[in-house]
Formats: C-alpha cells, sequence, structure tokens
C-alpha cells in the first residue's frame, strides 16, 4: 500500500506568501532586473523561510513540510517575475481555463476540464496591489489603466487574454482568459468527452473540403466556442497547410501555428490610441482587406453587433473563400438565425431581411451548439441549414443532446442529399449521417 502525501493547505499556503511578500519586495529595492536580482530572490526565500519555520516553532505552530516549503518559495520567486502576484494562477499549466480576480477578496478560478468553477484567495494584499499590476501589465503592452481608463483589456505574454475594469466598480474586477496549446484538436477534444468520434469525423470532414462551406459555432460565455474553432482548424488533413488562411478577431485567441500554417494572415482589431486615432475594425479589414488577401479559408473569431456579419457572410457566397467558420454567442443552435438578423442591422449599409435570409441560407451549412452541461463542456445540438423557404430558412437538428447517453446522439431527422454528398466527397463514412430512427423511442447507440 503506498503513502500518498496529504493535500497541500492553499489556505496556509496563500498566508504565508502574503506574510513574506512585503519583506521580499523590501529587500530588493534598488536591485535591477537580471541575474542578480533573480539569485537575490532565491537567497532572500531561504532566509525568510527558516525565519517562518523558527517563528512557527517558538509560538507553537506546525512546522512546514517539505511540500509546503517548495510551494510558498515557488509563488514567492513567481510573484517577482513578469507576471508578479497573479503568475502562480496563470502558470498553472492546463489546470484553469479562466481566472476572475475580484480585487483583494477572492480568485474565482474554472477548471479547464470540468468547467467548474472553485474559489481560492485572490493573489493580492489590497486593491492598491490589484491596480498597480492591470496598470503594470497594460503599459508593458502600450495601453493605460487610470482614472481616465478605467476600463482596459489586452492579450499578455503567452496568449493571455486580459480584461480588467476599476473605479467605476467596488473592486478591481480582473478576468483572464487562458490559452491551451493542449486542447488544440479534435481528438483532443473527444478525448475530454466534449463529443464522441462520429462528430469528430464530422467536424473534421468540414476542414476536409475543397466546396465553400460555412459552419458556425455557438453557446454562452467560456463554453468553448473557440477551442472548438481552433480544432476545427487544426483538423486540415496536410501536414504543412500552404492555403491562405485568414483568421479575424478582436482579441487575438485561435493562435495557430504558423509553422504549419506558412500562409496564415491573422487579423487582430486595432482599437483607438490615447488620442483617439489609428483604429482598424473588423468591418473595415472584411469589406477593404479580405477579398485582396485571396483566401482559401476564413476564420471570424466571433460574430457581434459591430457590421461585420454582412461583409462576411457575402465573403462566402460570392466565393471569396472556399470556407468559413466563425462563433456567435447564442443560447441554442435555433437562435443563431435570428441573431445573426439582429447583428446584420448594426452595420453601415442597410441590408432587407429577405437578403440577409438569402445569404445566411446560402452560405452557412452547419450550426454546431456548445454548452455546459453538469459542468463538462460539450456539443449539445448540430443543426443543418437546408435551404431557403416560404417561411424563412429552413433547419434539421442531425444531433442533439441525449441525456441518457451523456452526449448528442443522431436524431431521425434526414441529413440533405447536398450535404451528404458533400460530406461524403470530403471523406466522411455516410453511415455517421445516417438517421438514427429510434431517436424518438429512446433507445440510442
Amino acid at each position: 500500500m503506498s503513502w500518498t502525501p496529504p493535500p497541500l493547505d492553499d489556505a496556509t499556503i496563500t498566508a504565508i506568501v502574503d506574510h513574506l511578500r512585503p519583506v521580499l519586495a523590501s529587500s530588493l529595492t534598488g536591485i535591477p532586473a537580471g541575474e542578480e536580482r533573480l539569485a537575490r530572490v532565491d537567497e532572500i526565500v531561504q532566509t525568510s523561510l527558516r525565519d517562518e519555520q523558527f517563528r512557527r516553532t517558538r509560538t507553537g505552530q506546525p512546522p512546514l513540510d517539505q511540500a509546503t516549503e517548495q510551494e510558498v518559495s515557488r509563488r514567492l520567486r513567481l510573484a517577482h517575475s513578469p507576471l508578479g502576484p497573479m503568475a502562480h494562477l496563470l502558470q498553472s499549466g492546463d489546470q484553469w481555463s479562466d481566472i476572475e480576480v475580484n480585487g483583494a477578496a477572492t480568485a474565482i478560478c474554472t477548471d479547464r476540464v470540468t468547467g467548474r468553477r472553485h474559489q481560492l484567495a485572490s493573489p493580492f494584499l489590497d486593491e492598491e496591489e490589484a491596480f498597480a499590476w492591470v496598470a503594470a501589465q497594460v503599459a508593458a503592452q502600450g495601453r493605460r489603466f487610470d482614472d481616465a481608463m478605467p476600463s482596459v483589456r489586452c492579450r499578455l505574454p503567452g496568449g493571455i487574454r486580459l480584461h480588467a475594469i476599476a473605479q467605476v466598480t467596488g473592486r478591481v474586477h480582473i478576468s483572464c482568459r487562458i490559452f491551451s496549446p493542449g486542447l488544440d484538436t479534435l481528438p483532443g477534444l473527444e478525448s475530454v468527452g466534449m463529443f464522441d468520434t462520429d462528430l469528430t469525423q464530422l467536424l473534421a470532414a468540414t476542414a476536409w473540403m475543397n466546396d465553400p462551406f460555412g459552419l458556425v459555432i455557438s453557446g454562452a460565455t467560456t463554453a468553448g466556442k473557440t477551442t472548438l474553432l481552433r480544432a476545427c482548424l487544426n483538423a486540415h488533413p496536410s501536414t504543412v497547410v500552404l492555403d491562405r488562411i485568414v483568421t479575424v478577431e478582436d482579441e487575438m485567441e485561435l493562435f495557430l501555428d504558423p509553422d504549419r500554417f506558412p500562409n496564415l494572415v491573422a487579423f487582430e482589431a486595432r482599437e483607438p490610441n490615447v488620442e483617439g486615432e489609428g483604429a482598424y475594425t473588423m468591418e473595415r479589414f472584411l469589406s477593404s482587406d479580405l477579398r485582396r488577401l485571396t483566401p482559401d479559408r476564413v476564420a471570424l473569431g466571433e460574430l457581434k453587433p459591430d457590421g461585420g456579419v454582412m461583409p462576411l457572410l457575402l465573403a462566402l457566397g460570392q466565393g471569396v473563400a472556399r470556407g468559413v467558420a466563425t462563433t456567435i454567442h447564442a443560447p441554442s443552435a435555433v437562435d443563431v438565425i435570428p441573431r445573426i438578423r439582429t447583428y446584420a442591422a448594426f452595420g453601415e449599409h442597410r441590408v432587407a431581411d429577405s437578403v440577409i435570409l438569402d445569404t445566411i441560407a446560402a452560405s452557412v451549412d452547419l450550426i454546431v451548439q456548445v454548452s455546459r452541461v453538469r459542468g463538462r463542456r460539450v456539443i449539445s445540438s448540430v443543426l443543418e441549414i437546408a435551404g431557403r423557404g416560404e417561411r424563412g430558412v429552413s433547419v434539421a437538428e442531425l444531433w442533439r443532446w441525449n441525456p441518457a447517453a451523456g452526449r448528442a446522439t443522431r436524431t431521425d431527422l434526414a441529413a440533405s442529399d447536398e450535404l451528404t454528398a458533400r460530406m461524403t466527397g470530403a471523406g466522411l463514412d455516410p453511415s455517421i449521417l445516417d438517421r438514427d430512427r429510434s431517436f424518438l423511442l429512446g433507445t440510442h447507440r
């Protein structure tokens, strides 16, 4: 029978780190960044831990075990890395997908695999330290965070997406979305239970297709939309992809490998500078630049009511690209079409509703809904856009969430002949699209 060490007491570790951090900071005053500072950090950490052990012995507290000492030491060193007090949360491997810090009160961390939230102690000693941390991080990215600019967003090294707001809220609120290169393939997402093998093959076929194909991934915030979009793009069959892939994002999150995609164009919208100049919006890029880039495939990070909807749909409808894939916030797959119609109305150029519906019917082929079910990120529905009917756009739900199976399963609705031909032409096993006539009886494979 093997011995398992007890779990580390996070509250104790946090308390010790919070106690020692000011001591460490004052001892490092005047020492510039570099090898000398790092060596001094190690020296002070070891001295501080010895002093802490002596203090605990003198006051009758139990001594720190080796694992606790190592974790305290790790966090103190990270606290003096470029990411400062947030480093031990942001550099926790693939454990967290999102970290929300509420000033000096709490840190709420979302487990990347299960989607469950965990409450931890805030890494900051007070609100002033939290504010100063944000200001320093965004200043390194050429942004401001102060009384005049109380809200800011930027991308930190390693692809971490940061948003912070203060002054107009009771606390300094920091939200970080952490990119994970470990979940960037369809088989990888299948392995953590997001969907089954049939849907892995279905989504892979959209990347293998030579004909124009439109894919919309819908869902709520943090449901896994961008993660799934990235995996679909990475499903391209070529080892080195020479197709012209164009990604269009407000804030870069897709992070396709430039070595595998050497012909990649990765656009990121630019906000105006402090003088209010220099903005470059997604709508401007889609309207003015996309065609000239001669893209084979276009991936839009997220459809928003900012005027970029119609340029994107028209790009596919007019044959500008062989494939367009995007994400959109929507509570269900059936809400996607009404939402696209609403978003399209926000553009600079007014377009008749009938034209919008015609464009959707001609441009979008599949809508894939991702959801959280009991903490898991899963595909819960797959809709085929089957064309334009008298009453609007015709849809058929091909996969639907099945609670008994714990996954989305095939329904009894038939896929269109056109979709079946295109998917099988791209290498999909035709049996995957066979409808499940037992669906309504509740007896699923």
